[in-house]
């Protein structure tokens, strides 16, 4: 039997509540200028304006990584889901918010993965998740992000849009910070896997965030 792709109605308000939260605590990175030093915080069509930028640049980073781990998993028959993290939420707007735009905790949430495998008579059966398998699943997200941060690099030197500037940096970012070998961060799996492969992504994700930097 072939992988089900799929998803479900609490997995899509998990996701948009992420997102949500997420763009807005990269709002007061990425235009860190604008609302602490030209005090336009209390502003709020400009608020408003710089939220959407964020929001389309974080969308497409952030989505497009958890989707990545998602269907990896369900390639190999797992039961995957996408949870936000509560905590993880006020973390990313509260450190944002305190630290005037000097940081973001960019985790809002993770996609859960169940050891349950279907057969092809339909029924699940427990597997054993190798480190290999963790580590595939892991790599995938920041390989998104690295990914897209070259293409919206490019975009921004052919075409120098803001928009395209914010997506390179925003990827960037997600990927280096996902890629630390702490708790349940997708580094943490391939540094278990293989660390020659986490050595390489991460000065990957170094070098890709320095030419989103300087662009």
């Amino acid at each position: 039997m072939k992988p089900k792709f799929g998803t479900s109605a609490t997995e899509i308000k998990h996701i948009a509540l992420a997102l949500v939260a997420l763009s807005f605590a990269f709002e007061f990175i990425l235009f860190q200028n604008e609302i602490f030093t030209q005090g336009l915080l209390f502003n709020l069509p400009v608020m408003l304006t710089l939220f959407l930028e964020s929001l389309v640049a974080v969308g497409f980073a952030f989505v497009l990584h958890e989707l990545g781990h998602k269907f990896m998993a369900q390639k190999k028959g797992l039961w995957a889901e996408f949870r936000a993290w509560p905590t993880g939420l006020l973390l990313a707007i509260g450190m944002a918010i305190i630290s005037r735009g000097g940081f973001v905790f960019a985790a809002p949430g993770a996609t859960m993965i169940s050891p349950l495998k279907r057969n092809h008579l339909g029924s699940y059966t427990m597997q054993v998740l190798k480190p290999e398998d963790m580590g595939k699943i892991g790599i995938i997200g920041p390989i998104i992000n690295i990914i897209l941060c070259l293409i919206f690099s490019s975009l921004a030197i052919v075409f120098p849009l803001l928009i395209f500037k914010i997506g390179a940096q925003v990827n960037a970012w997600l990927a280096i910070f996902n890629l630390i070998p702490l708790s349940v961060l997708d580094g943490a799996k391939v540094w278990q896997w293989s660390k020659a492969i986490w050595v390489g992504s991460f000065v990957t994700s170094i070098a890709i965030f320095a030419l989103a930097v300087f662009i």
